[in-house]
């Protein structure tokens, strides 16, 4: 073989290994079809289709999934129209892209995504945990999914079996001359319907915000009627809350777990803030003891701040703590309170997981005073430096 041959086939070899070269593309059918394929191997849920042209397909390119737009010349996303983490991607790739990192792209996101579940829904965190990215011909696919065989078994029939007859497939306007975007679906955050007003923000002045120092003050020395309404209404709450589940007798430990559980009966987690559709609806007052107190919805620092000033108008010294979970990849907040001089940490929200199976009592109590080194064990991150290290295991929960 002539060398200029040789030196020719092995170039050609190469590329073709690192993806350089352009591959063959052995599918007629489009992205939209393979992502519908995808869905329809999962048992029937509500799907919500972005593809190019909506206003949300540059979002989910770029920011969910971290790629650059040239890398993709045709695409689709299909996610669950609620809090479900159930979701497929199918992208097309350019020439120009690299399927290693578009692999490791899509692969982030799912690891970002299960850190987000993880605590709050952990059915939809372990679907995450085992979810699967495939690329094949150029395609990328992302199978976010409870059957990740059953979607793969539908992604291997793209490659071998012809799209649906009635698809028009061939005829589809290309993404880039579409004469219409896509109609933006109803629940949809970039829908042109603005979100709806918070029935408790003030009509006029200043809007609302927490201040627990306010709170306190009028807990201890009266004059509610003088105080916003928001704030009037959280310390009825916590009144009623104090006098239905403690007495004077209780000990701090007694009052502390009485209002823990008593918290985790009356307030379940915000699922609308996790969803990437309904973020519009969340409750607005989600982060603070507005939310859990008085709409029984709550997040990690609605929680956490609403424990605080319980344990506080019950004389229990309580701090919040801000960190993250799950090796960085989420925000989160929890509590220390001091009994007996000791500190134990708390976490609330890691207690009151959205499930469809029923808690246990151990499982409930899991992280109700417990140390500083079991948090750090259990995909807890924060800076030592500014809490105090909670060592005491004397008031840690047991089973009655």
């Amino acid at each position: 073989m002539p060398k200029q041959l040789l030196c020719a086939l092995v170039l050609a070899m190469a590329l073709t290994a690192c993806g350089g070269a352009d591959e063959p593309v052995d599918t007629q059918w489009t992205p939209a079809q393979m992502a519908q394929a995808l869905w329809d191997s999962q048992p029937a849920a509500e799907a919500l289709e972005i593809l190019p042209g909506d206003e949300m397909y540059p979002v989910f390119l770029e920011e969910s999934y971290g790629l650059a737009a040239e890398d993709v010349v045709d695409g689709a996303v299909f996610a669950s129209a609620d809090v479900a983490a159930q979701e497929f991607a199918v992208l097309r790739l350019s020439d120009t892209a690299d399927e290693a990192t578009v692999q490791a792209a899509l692969e982030a996101y799912l690891a970002e995504r299960a850190a987000v579940f993880y605590g709050y829904l952990p059915d939809e965190a372990a679907l995450l945990e085992a979810s699967e990215v495939v690329v094949r011909s150029r395609y990328a696919a992302l199978l976010a999914c409870g059957d990740v065989a059953a979607a793969r078994e539908a992604w291997e029939q793209c490659f071998t079996e012809p799209p649906p007859a009635d698809s028009g497939s061939e005829d589809e306007t290309p993404p880039e001359t579409a004469a219409e975007p896509a109609a933006e679906p109803s629940g949809s955050p970039a829908a042109d319907s603005e979100p709806e007003a918070d029935a408790s923000a003030p009509e006029a002045g200043e809007p609302w915000s927490y201040d627990e120092a306010r709170l306190l003050e009028a807990w201890q020395h009266g004059g509610w009627t003088e105080l916003p309404p928001e704030d009037q209404a959280i310390l009825e709450a916590c009144a009623a809350a104090i006098q239905a589940v403690t007495t004077p007798e209780m000990t701090d430990y007694e009052k502390e777990l009485a209002l823990h559980d008593w918290l985790l009966e009356q307030v379940r987690y915000d699922d609308n803030s996790l969803s990437q559709w309904t973020l519009a609806y969340a409750d607005p007052n989600n982060d603070n003891p507005y939310g859990p107190l008085v709409n029984g919805l709550g997040i990690c620092y609605g929680y956490a701040s609403t424990f605080q000033l319980l344990m506080q108008m019950v004389g229990i010294e309580c701090i919040t703590v801000h960190g993250t979970a799950r090796s960085d990849r989420a925000e989160h907040a929890w509590n220390q309170v001091l009994l007996d001089g000791q500190w134990y940490c708390v976490d609330v929200t890691w207690d009151d997981p959205t499930t469809d199976t029923p808690l246990s009592d151990a499982e409930a109590h899991r992280y109700f005073n417990v140390t500083s080194d079991f948090l750090r064990q259990t995909s807890h991150q924060w800076d030592a430096e500014t809490v105090p290290e909670a060592t005491a295991t004397a008031y840690a929960w047991q089973a009655a």
